[in-house]
């Protein structure tokens, strides 16, 4: 959990949830700090009592009071229960303590009048974020959001993390569900919004691109009337909000856009790329992997260039720019040599699009041996799950000499081929044991599925 050093008056307790949902609460009342983890709780702070799927924050009010909190934000049902118990303690009293979470967010956000950019979008909106981030600290103090806090808990206590010595924030709004971006774009409210694109992700509750559009565009609609938005040219359902949009930066290949580029990949994928903008063009060489990652690049630079960064710091940021490994050992787009086998750890996540990237990349990269693939299922997909991963066995077999497959719905699309290609999988650790046994040196490896597949176990088996 993030430590934070927000602070809430009585006041300011009244002015968000009103008298009536406070108990033990009056205008002396001052509080700094806040927190959903009873393990981490400090004195005088609020503890927010979430309830999730594995666990209830409402089991530990009484190892947040040992820690003396100031005060407990719990439900209406809860605090029926726990009021005659604890007579004496504070309590901020709410339906929902996710949602009162994210109203002491909002509260505290306002109090800052500082640029705050929104990253949205199906893929690639960590490394673009990280990017961000990476060139305008060049000049400003920024905050970005820490590792995937990119969802209704995270996001806002990236928000209480704000304080006077911050210039700018670049914040992630992630998805999984209709309405989420625009409950979040509402706590941030950004003046600055740029979306990386249109693709196939949650479809299990979004349940088409049309629904995808939907939900990642109202983080435009959030600076339709007084922010600006950065528009990726090339995306074909994006491109149409330069007609909606009041003020806009647009990029991409495209002659039209407002920024414009061109790449290309070496033998190793890192992107060259060509930058034209105001009359002005320069190359940078990118140390990441892959063409996705030169997109992620230009969105950085048409980010970079509102706030007055001096191309040749753009240029020197982004080559100095490494793509990211968590300690866990997933990664997006990471190349490490092991044994004289090249991985590619794109293990991070994977949907559709970021599958199909992942292994075009993989069959652009130059290789001496035998080229493998390691898929786990994409999760999340709904109805056209089986098909999407059809199509995946279907490219990778079309360039692969080996295809590993691990998860229920690759077992379920292999029966439909005849390729001796492709090995089926029940467990991981039967896979890794394959894969041991065939990957030599000289070979090339791509490990990619969703997160919950934990492939990086897969590379991880490898540096132990």
């Amino acid at each position: 959990m993030l430590q934070n050093y927000a602070e809430f008056s009585g006041l300011e307790l009244i002015a968000i949830f009103s008298e009536k949902n406070l108990f033990n609460i009056d205008e002396s009342y001052n509080s700094i700090g806040v927190s959903s983890d009873s393990r981490l709780v400090k004195e005088g702070e609020i503890f927010v009592a979430i309830k999730g799927e594995k666990f209830d924050g409402h089991n530990f009010i009484s190892k947040a009071f040992e820690a003396n909190v100031k005060a407990c934000m719990i439900s209406i049902d809860e605090f029926n229960k726990l009021k005659d118990i604890y007579p004496n303690k504070s309590f901020i009293i709410v339906e929902d303590t996710l949602l009162g979470l994210g109203q002491l967010a909002a509260y505290h956000r306002n109090r800052f009048e500082i640029p705050i950019i929104a990253i949205g979008g199906s893929n690639g909106k960590t490394t673009t974020k990280e990017m961000i981030a990476k060139v305008l600290s060049s000049k400003y103090n920024v905050l970005k959001t820490y590792a995937n806090y990119n969802n209704q808990i995270g996001v806002p206590f990236v928000l209480l993390q704000l304080n006077k010595e911050f210039d700018i924030a670049v914040l992630e709004l992630g998805t999984n569900s209709p309405g989420e971006i625009y409950y979040l774009a509402n706590l941030v409210k950004p003046t600055h919004a740029l979306i990386t694109n249109i693709g196939k992700e949650h479809l299990e509750f979004l349940l088409d691109l049309d629904g995808v559009e939907l939900e990642e565009t109202y983080l435009f609609s959030a600076v339709i009337n007084s922010g600006l938005g950065f528009i990726n040219f090339d995306d074909e359902r994006l491109k149409n909000y330069v007609n909606i949009l009041g003020k806009f930066v647009s990029y991409g290949i495209s002659k039209n856009a407002q920024l414009r580029y061109s790449y290309s990949l070496n033998d190793s994928l890192n992107p060259q790329i060509t930058i034209n903008y105001n009359d002005n063009s320069y190359n940078i060489n990118l140390k990441t992997i892959g063409y996705t990652s030169a997109l992620n690049a230009v969105a950085t630079v048409a980010v970079a260039s509102q706030f007055n960064i001096d191309n040749n710091e753009i240029i020197k940021s982004l080559e100095s720019f490494y793509p990211l490994e968590s300690n866990d050992g997933y990664a997006r787009m990471s190349i490490n040599n092991i044994n004289g086998i090249k991985f590619i750890n794109d293990t991070y996540n994977a949907n559709p699009d970021s599958m199909y990237a992942g292994l075009k990349n993989f069959e652009l990269l130059a290789c001496n041996g035998k080229k493998i693939a390691v898929l786990g299922d994409m999760k999340e997909l709904g109805e056209c799950s089986n098909e999407e991963h059809y199509k995946i066995i279907e490219y990778a077999i079309s360039f692969c000499n080996k295809v590993l497959l691990f998860g229920d719905i690759f077992l379920q699309e292999t029966e439909k081929f005849n390729s001796n290609k492709i090995m089926i999988f029940n467990s991981i650790n039967s896979l890794i044991e394959e894969l041991h046994s065939i990957a030599e040196s000289g070979d090339s490896v791509f490990v990619k599925g969703s997160r919950s597949m934990k492939m990086e176990l897969v590379i991880n088996s490898y540096k132990n």
